[in-house]
C-alpha cells in the first residue's frame, strides 16, 4: 500500500502539468480571461493554421513506417551476415549518432543541403529532408532494440532455411519478423512519438510549407500566444498517447495470431 501510495501520488503530479495545459488551451486568454472557449484551436494566429499539425502527423508516420522498415531491415543484415571489417564499421557509425546532440545534427544537415552546388540542395525545406533527419537521429536506440531482439534468434534458422531451399526472404517474412514483431512493435511507437515532440534538429531545416506542430508550439509561445501553444502541445499529446494505445491494442491480436506458440500449454 505504502508503494501503491507513492506512485499514485507521482501520477497525480505529471497528470497534473498535463492537467494544466490542456486546461490553459480551453480558456480564452490564460491566466487573465479564464472562461471556457475553443478559441486556441482555430490557430488564428499561426500561418496556415492546421498545417502544422497536419505536417507533424505525415513526418511521424513516414518516419515511423520508413525508419522501422530501414532499421530493421539494416540490423538484420549486421546481425546476420558474415562479420566483416564493413560490418563493425556500419555498426560504429549506428553508435557514433548518439554521441551527436540534435542541435549539431541539425545544423550539419543545413550546412549540406542548403549548399547550392549540392545535388541534393532541392531537398532543403521538404518534408522528406525532415524524415531523413529524424530517422537518423533515433536511429541508435531503435537499432539497438531491433539487434537486441535478433541476437535472440538462433543462427542456425538461416542453415536451415538454405537447406530445406526456402528463400532468404520468405524466411525473413514469415520466420524472422513475426519472433521479433514485439521489438518491432515497439521501435514504430518510439519513432512515431518522437517524430511528433522532436524540436532540436527539425528547427533548423522547416520552411514556411513545412512546419511542424512542436516548432509551431516554440514559435507561439515567442509571439505571447501561450494558448495556441497550449492547444498545439494538447493535440501531440494526444496524438501520440492516442497512437501508442492503438499500437497496444493491435499488437495483442498481432501477436496471438504470429506467436500463438508462445501459449501452448506447457511453455
Amino acid at each position: 500500500m505504502a508503494f501503491l501510495l507513492l506512485v499514485v501520488l507521482v501520477c497525480a503530479a505529471l497528470l497534473g502539468v498535463f492537467g494544466m495545459a490542456v486546461y490553459s488551451s480551453l480558456v480564452k486568454f490564460w491566466p487573465y480571461d479564464l472562461s471556457l472557449s475553443l478559441h486556441n484551436y482555430t490557430f488564428s494566429e499561426l500561418p496556415g493554421g492546421w498545417l502544422a499539425y497536419r505536417n507533424s502527423l505525415l513526418l511521424a508516420t513516414a518516419t515511423a513506417l520508413f525508419g522501422s522498415l530501414l532499421i530493421f531491415t539494416g540490423s538484420y543484415l549486421l546481425e546476420k551476415t558474415r562479420q566483416t571489417a564493413l560490418t563493425q564499421a556500419l555498426r560504429l557509425l549506428c553508435f557514433i549518432r548518439m554521441a551527436v546532440p540534435g542541435l549539431v545534427l541539425g545544423l550539419g544537415y543545413v550546412f549540406f543541403f542548403n549548399l547550392p552546388a549540392n545535388p541534393l540542395h532541392g531537398l532543403y525545406g521538404s518534408l522528406a529532408l525532415l524524415v531523413m533527419c529524424t530517422v537518423a537521429h533515433f536511429l541508435t536506440t531503435a537499432q539497438m532494440t531491433a539487434a537486441s531482439a535478433l541476437r535472440q534468434l538462433d543462427g542456425e534458422f538461416e542453415s536451415a532455411a538454405l537447406s530445406l531451399k526456402v528463400p532468404l526472404l520468405r524466411h525473413f517474412l514469415r520466420v524472422t519478423v513475426p519472433v521479433c514483431l514485439p521489438a518491432l512493435l515497439d521501435i514504430v511507437r518510439y519513432l512515431f512519438v518522437s517524430a511528433m515532440t522532436t524540436v532540436s534538429a527539425v528547427i533548423f531545416l522547416y520552411s514556411p510549407d513545412s512546419v511542424v506542430a512542436s516548432v509551431a508550439v516554440l514559435n507561439m509561445d515567442d509571439a505571447g500566444n501561450v494558448g495556441g501553444a497550449a492547444a498545439m502541445s494538447t493535440l501531440i499529446l494526444l496524438t501520440s498517447a492516442g497512437v501508442s494505445l492503438l499500437l497496444a491494442w493491435a499488437s495483442r491480436g498481432l501477436l496471438r495470431r504470429s506467436q500463438a506458440w508462445r501459449a501452448a500449454p506447457g511453455l
